[in-house]
């Protein structure tokens, strides 16, 4: 753990091109657990959790708009908000949960399961989304906090919210196992995502948009050779 805040140190003082922690492996895939069940659970195909939050999603919000008195035209919009507010949720995790560095064992446990293996082998195409029993748990956890915050729009929430999930971890996959696209926008994307994965780390940590690096100052300011 303390190796880990030196390299990091190390790493914005210029004195090293990348953390080892965060460095790519030769190897295509690693294990995170010995025994072979838990394993199994650490990995997912990608249209696995995207079948079960769509069903999920879709379902919540044809009965937010059916049976609790909330017009189709009022969910839409509910719905649009809950999309934009996952992309500023993406922003915080991915900066202040999974790339800060702490001597904290609990802390350094959490980011290397979750994604510090990513990182060292970025094109395991069964690590790129989150698997279905942990995906479950979490977004009932969310369900649950904005049920708190207001029962009935949590309906129509809750969708948009796991819809912007769903565009994430569409867009993240595509990042790594497709050729960047020719559409300036998106081609763009494409390279954030590369520079923080092959040039720095510690920036570029939108994945399904740039947004919110412009807004707090995390755009790269090293680029791809």
């Amino acid at each position: 753990m303390e190796k880990n805040v030196r390299e990091y140190i190390a790493f914005k003082n210029g004195e090293t091109k990348m953390p080892e922690h965060l460095a790519i492996r030769k190897a295509r895939t690693a294990p995170l657990f010995k025994n072979k069940v838990l394993e199994r659970l650490t990995r997912t195909n990608i249209f696995t959790p995207i079948v079960m939050h769509l069903s999920v999603s879709t379902f919540l919000f044809w009965y937010g708009t059916t049976n609790l008195e909330i017009s189709f035209i009022d969910g839409l919009v509910i719905l649009a908000i809950g999309f934009v507010f996952w992309s500023f949720m993406e922003y915080l995790v991915h900066r202040f949960l999974y790339h800060t560095e702490s001597n904290v064992k609990f802390l350094f446990n959490l980011q290397h399961k979750a994604h510090g293996i990513h990182h060292q082998h970025p094109i395991d195409p069964t690590r790129l989304a989150m698997p279905p029993l942990p995906g479950l748990f979490l977004s009932s956890v969310f369900f649950f906090i904005f049920w708190l915050i207001h029962a009935r729009y949590a309906f129509v929430f809750f969708p948009g919210f796991m819809l912007g999930y769903l565009s994430y971890i569409s867009l993240h996959y595509a990042q790594h196992r497709i050729k960047s696209p020719w559409y300036g926008p998106w081609k763009a994307l494409w390279k954030h995502h590369r520079i923080h994965h092959y040039v720095d780390p510690y920036a570029a940590f939108g994945v399904s948009t740039r947004f919110w690096d412009f807004v707090f100052g995390t755009m790269p300011k090293k680029r791809m050779k």
